[in-house]
C-alpha cells in the first residue's frame, strides 16, 4: 500500500498537495487526481504539508493520521502588534525570584518549542531540563573549573572567577532552572535546528511570564570540558547546542529601550 493515498470522493483535484510537497513526490493521473509517486517513501520527509494544506482532508498519510492533525482556529491568530510587543518586551533576565517554575508550565513551553522547524523535518533536538537549583549551582561550578583551566592559557576570565570566589554566580546567575538542548554531531544542521527550537522556547516562556537568559559560558564549556558534559549526561555522539537559564523574573521591565535600525539592502 502506498504511503500516501488520495480519497477521490472528496479530492477537488486542485493540485495543492502536489505544489506544496518539498521533494515533489506527487504526479497526476489521467483523471487529474494526485498520485503519490512510486518509491516516494524513500524521499518523503514526513513534514505533513500535503495533509495540512488539503481543505477537504482528502490526503491520507500512513505516518500522519488525519485525526491527529488538528484544524487551525482562525480566531487564535496572533496580531502583529501583539507579536511585536512580545518580541520587543523580551529581556535577558539575570535576576530571579526563589519561586520555582511549575513543571506543567515548562511542559507547555516545550510543547510550543517542539513545533519549531528543522532542516528536512529531521527534528534532532533533545531536551534536558535541570529543575533543582542546587544542581544548577553545581553545574555553574563546573563551568568555573573550565574557566580556571582556560584562564591559565588566556587570562581573561579572572573577573568571573573572582566573583565566584566571593560567593556570587556570574555563570548561571543563581537561576533556579536550566534548559539545555543537545543533538547528534553527525547531523549538519544540529546547531541551526537547536537554535530555532530554543528561540521558540524563549518566546513561549516570555508569554508565560518566565524570564530567560542564554547561558553562553555553559554552552562553551559543555563541549570543551568533559566533566561538565558527563554531569549533564550528554551522549558521546551529541553536543550541546544551546542552553537557557530560566525562572520567574525578580523585576518587571515596563519599558522597551531602542535598538539599532535594521541594516537592509534592497535589490
Amino acid at each position: 500500500m502506498s504511503l500516501v493515498t488520495i480519497d477521490h470522493s472528496t479530492c477537488r483535484r486542485d493540485g495543492i498537495c502536489s505544489e506544496v510537497c518539498p521533494p515533489a513526490l506527487f504526479e497526476v493521473d489521467g483523471e487529474g487526481f494526485p498520485v503519490f509517486r512510486a518509491g516516494g517513501e524513500q524521499d518523503c520527509i514526513t513534514c505533513g504539508h500535503c495533509v495540512a494544506v488539503c481543505p477537504q482532508g482528502a490526503v491520507h498519510h500512513e505516518k500522519i493520521p488525519l485525526e491527529e492533525s488538528l484544524p487551525i482556529d482562525p480566531a487564535l491568530t496572533v496580531s502583529i502588534p501583539a507579536l511585536n510587543q512580545l518580541v520587543r518586551s523580551r529581556r535577558s533576565v539575570r535576576e530571579f525570584r526563589d519561586e520555582p517554575v511549575p513543571q506543567a508550565l515548562v511542559k507547555q513551553v516545550i510543547e510550543v518549542a517542539r513545533w519549531a522547524p528543522s532542516a528536512v523535518n529531521r527534528q534532532p533536538v533533545h531536551w534536558l531540563v535541570i529543575q533543582t537549583p542546587s544542581e544548577v549551582k553545581r553545574l555553574a561550578g563546573l563551568v568555573i573549573d573550565y574557566l580556571r583551566q582556560s584562564n591559565k592559557l588566556e587570562p581573561r576570565y579572572t573577573r568571573y572567577i573572582d566573583l565566584w570566589e566571593q560567593g556570587k554566580d556570574p555563570i548561571l546567575r543563581n537561576a533556579p532552572h536550566l534548559a539545555v538542548i543537545h543533538a547528534p554531531d553527525e547531523w549538519l544542521w544540529s546547531s541551526v535546528d537547536s537554535t530555532i527550537a530554543l528561540t521558540q522556547f524563549e518566546l513561549a516562556a516570555v508569554a508565560q511570564g518566565i524570564g530567560t537568559c542564554w547561558a553562553g559560558f555553559l554552552m562553551r564549556a559543555a563541549n570543551g570540558h568533559p566533566p561538565l558534559k558527563e554531569a549533564l549526561g550528554i551522549p558521546e555522539d551529541h553536543s550541546v547546542y544551546g542552553a537557557l537559564m530560566y525562572g520567574f523574573p525578580r523585576y518587571r521591565y515596563p519599558r522597551v529601550p531602542p535598538r539599532q535600525e535594521a541594516r537592509i539592502q534592497w535589490r
